[in-house]
C-alpha cells in the first residue's frame, strides 16, 4: 500500500512573495544606510552613518510607513482591517527601535542586528501577503507539529491552496486533505479549538464536503462479522476528510482521496434489530478549510442599511394599509364605486359623487383590522428568526422587508451578521420564522372563519368576497369551503370576516418563503435537511412552476423576479457543512415544502367545480 503523500505547502505562491521581500528588504537596506561590505569596510560606513541615521529616524519612519502604505494597497486590495492596522503599527515601533538601537551601538554586532531588523520587516510584510498568498508557511508549520493531526485522528496526505482546489473566487487559506481515521465531530472539534489556541481569531476552520472526492471510485467493501457470525458486507470506507488553513479552519470532504487504497477501519452499524450490520450508505468524505476569519465572516450593518430597513418598513406598513382598504371597497357607495371604474374621472379633482353625506365609520372598521394583521403576521415571523437565532447566539441584521399590494408583502430578508455552528443551527434559525408567522396566520384565519358564520359578526362588519378568489389556493380554498360549507362558497360572494383575508394572505407570504430556493426559509431548511444538490435540484423545479404561473398564481412573475434577484444564492456562512441535521427536522421540512406547495397550487376549473368552490370558471387570483 502506498505510504500517504507528504505536506505540500504552496511553492509557487510564495515566489512571488520571496521576490518582492528581497526587494523591500533592500530597499530599507538602502533606506537605513546598511551595505554588504567587507568587514574591514563595515566598522567604517556605520561610524560615518550614526550621526545621518539618528538625524534622519523620524524620516526613516516615515519612508517605511509609505513603504508598508504601498504593500498594503497591493496586497490587502482595501481588505485592512482594524486588526490588521494595529498589528501594522506594533511591528513598525519595533523596527524604528531596532534602528535606533544601531545607531547608538557599537558597530560590531552591525550584522547580527541587520539580521534582527530584516526579521521584524518580514513579519510586517506577512501581515499583508498572508492575505494574498494563502495561509503563512509558519502557520502551516505551526499547525501541521501541533499534534491536532495523527494516524489515530486525521491522517493528512495533501496541503494546498484554495485557488488550486478548482475554485478561483475561494477565500484565502489552504485546504487539508486526508483520512479520517477517527470520529469526525470530535477531529472537528479538536481542530478548531487547536487553531484558537495557536492563533487566536486570525484563522477559522470549515468543514465541508471534498468537492474533489465525488465520482472518483471507491475500494471493494470488506466482508465483516455480524451478531450470529454469518459474513456482511462492511460499510463502504470512511469518507478521507481535508483541511483547509486560512484565518478559519474548516473541514471538507477529501475530493482527491477517493480512488486511492486505503485501510479505512470499518465500524458496524446497528440493524433495526440490534444486532450489529454493515452500513449501508458511504459516510459523506470531508475535508477542511482554514481561512481567513475576516472572509468568512458574513457582511456586517451599516448605516444606509439600516435606513434602507426602515424605508421598507414604512412601505410595508403603506402597502397593508392599501390591501385594507382595497379589499373593502365595496362598502363604498354605488355611485362611488361607478365614478371610480371610469378611467378618465381619475385625473380630476372634483370629489367622487356620493361621498358628501356618506358614513366611512364601517368602512374604516373592517378595514383596520386587515391592515393590522397582516402587518402582525409579518413582525410575528421576524420574531421568530430573531427569538431563535437570540438563543442559539446567531446574529442577525436588519429586515427588508418586501411590500407586495396583493398580499402586503413578499415577507422579509433577514442577514445572518455571524458564522453558524452547522446545518443544524442554520435550520433552527430559519425554521422558527415560518412556524411564528404560520401558526399566527392559522389563528386568524380559524377566528375569522369562525365570525363568518350567520351570528359571529354583525352584518356591517363583514366583507363581500367574490367566490372564485377562493380558487387560487388549493389548499385554503377547500378549508374555507369545508368551514363555511358548499352553499356559501357556491354563490357569486360571501360574506367573509376581515380576519379571514389577513389569515389567508399571511398564509399565502410564508408558504412563499418555505419554498425550496436560494436563502429563502425553505431553501435554507432544505439545504440544511438535504444538502446542496437537493437544494440545486427543488430550486429548478422551483423555478419552473413559478415561470409557468403553477405557484402562486398571478403572484409567481412578481416573486419569481424577486428571489432571482435578492434571494437566490445559498447560505455559504456555515462552518460544519457536512454533519447532518435530524432526521426529525428532514421529516418537517419535507412537510413544510409540501405543504407551502399545496397552498401555493390554485385549484383548476374542474376541481373547483368538482368541490363547489365558486360558480364561475377558475380565474386565479
Amino acid at each position: 500500500m502506498p505510504g500517504p503523500a507528504p505536506f505540500r505547502a504552496d511553492e509557487r505562491a510564495s515566489t512571488g512573495t520571496d521576490e518582492r521581500l528581497k526587494s523591500t528588504l533592500a530597499d530599507l537596506d538602502a533606506l537605513l544606510g546598511i551595505k554588504e561590505e567587507e568587514e574591514h569596510e563595515e566598522a567604517k560606513a556605520a561610524a560615518s552613518g550614526v550621526n545621518a541615521e539618528s538625524a534622519n529616524l523620524e524620516l526613516m519612519q516615515s519612508a517605511v510607513t509609505a513603504e508598508v502604505a504601498k504593500l498594503a494597497g497591493k496586497a490587502g486590495e482595501g481588505k485592512a482591517t482594524s486588526e490588521m492596522e494595529r498589528d501594522m503599527t506594533d511591528q513598525m515601533r519595533k523596527l524604528v527601535e531596532r534602528a535606533k538601537q544601531m545607531t547608538e551601538e557599537d558597530s560590531r554586532d552591525r550584522s547580527q542586528q541587520k539580521e534582527a531588523l530584516q526579521q521584524e520587516f518580514e513579519q510586517l510584510l506577512n501581515i499583508f501577503f498572508t492575505g494574498e498568498n494563502s495561509m503563512d508557511k509558519a502557520d502551516i508549520k505551526r499547525l501541521k507539529e501541533s499534534g491536532v493531526f495523527g494516524p489515530l485522528t486525521f491522517w493528512v496526505t495533501e496541503i494546498k491552496n484554495l485557488e488550486e482546489a478548482g475554485n478561483p473566487n475561494a477565500a484565502s487559506g489552504v485546504l487539508i486533505r486526508g483520512n479520517m481515521r477517527s470520529d469526525r465531530a470530535s477531529v472537528f472539534q479538536s481542530l478548531c479549538d487547536k487553531v484558537q489556541e495557536l492563533f487566536g481569531p486570525k484563522y477559522s476552520v470549515l468543514m465541508i464536503e471534498d468537492p474533489e472526492a465525488l465520482g472518483e471510485d471507491e475500494p471493494a467493501p470488506r466482508p465483516v462479522k455480524t451478531a450470529d457470525g454469518s459474513a456482511a458486507a462492511a460499510a463502504a470506507p470512511e469518507p478521507r476528510v481535508a483541511f483547509q488553513v486560512g484565518v478559519v479552519v474548516l473541514i471538507i470532504e477529501d475530493p482527491e482521496a477517493l480512488g486511492e487504497d486505503e485501510l479505512v477501519p470499518v465500524r458496524p452499524a446497528k440493524a433495526a434489530d440490534g444486532s450489529a450490520a454493515a452500513a449501508a450508505a458511504q459516510e459523506t468524505r470531508v475535508a477542511f478549510q482554514v481561512v481567513l476569519t475576516s472572509e468568512v465572516t458574513p457582511p456586517q450593518t451599516n448605516g444606509w442599511k439600516v435606513t434602507v430597513a426602515g424605508i421598507l418598513l414604512l412601505l410595508l406598513m403603506a402597502s397593508c394599509v392599501q390591501l385594507s382598504l382595497v379589499a373593502n371597497i365595496t362598502k363604498l357607495p354605488k355611485e362611488t364605486l361607478e365614478w371610480l371604474a371610469n378611467p378618465d374621472n381619475l385625473n380630476t379633482d372634483v370629489l367622487p359623487p356620493g361621498l358628501a353625506n356618506w358614513d366611512p365609520s364601517p368602512y374604516l372598521a373592517s378595514a383596520f383590522p386587515v391592515a393590522i394583521s397582516i402587518i402582525g403576521v409579518n413582525f410575528m415571523h421576524e420574531l421568530g428568526h430573531r427569538v431563535a437565532a437570540a438563543v442559539r447566539g446567531v446574529k442577525l441584521g436588519p429586515t427588508y422587508f418586501i411590500p407586495n399590494l396583493q398580499i402586503g408583502s413578499f415577507g422579509g430578508i433577514t442577514p445572518l451578521l455571524s458564522l453558524l455552528k452547522d446545518r443544524s443551527q442554520l435550520w433552527d434559525v430559519a425554521a422558527a420564522g415560518p412556524i411564528a408567522g404560520v401558526s399566527a396566520s392559522i389563528a386568524l384565519l380559524a377566528i375569522g372563519l369562525s365570525q363568518s358564520h350567520p351570528g359571529g359578526l354583525p352584518q356591517e362588519l363583514l366583507v363581500p368576497v367574490p367566490t372564485q378568489l377562493f380558487q387560487g389556493s388549493l389548499l385554503l380554498g377547500s378549508v374555507t369551503r369545508l368551514a363555511l360549507g358548499p352553499e356559501a362558497l357556491a354563490r357569486p360572494d360571501v360574506m367573509i370576516s376581515p380576519l379571514v383575508i389577513a389569515g389567508w394572505c399571511g398564509l399565502i407570504t410564508n408558504a412563499l418563503n418555505l419554498l425550496p430556493v436560494g436563502c429563502l426559509d425553505g431553501g435554507r431548511m432544505v439545504q440544511s435537511a438535504f444538502g446542496m444538490q437537493a437544494l440545486s435540484l427543488s430550486a429548478f423545479f422551483t423555478y419552473v412552476g413559478l415561470g409557468l404561473g403553477l405557484l402562486g398564481s398571478s403572484l409567481s412573475l412578481p416573486f419569481g423576479l424577486y428571489v432571482l434577484i435578492c434571494q437566490r444564492t445559498a447560505e455559504k456562512y456555515i462552518q460544519d457543512n457536512v454533519s447532518p441535521v435530524a432526521s426529525q427536522k428532514q421529516t418537517a421540512t419535507a412537510i413544510a415544502v409540501l405543504t407551502a406547495v399545496l397552498v401555493l397550487v390554485p385549484m383548476a376549473p374542474e376541481v373547483a367545480q368538482s368541490v363547489g368552490v365558486g360558480p364561475t370558471p377558475n380565474l386565479f387570483m
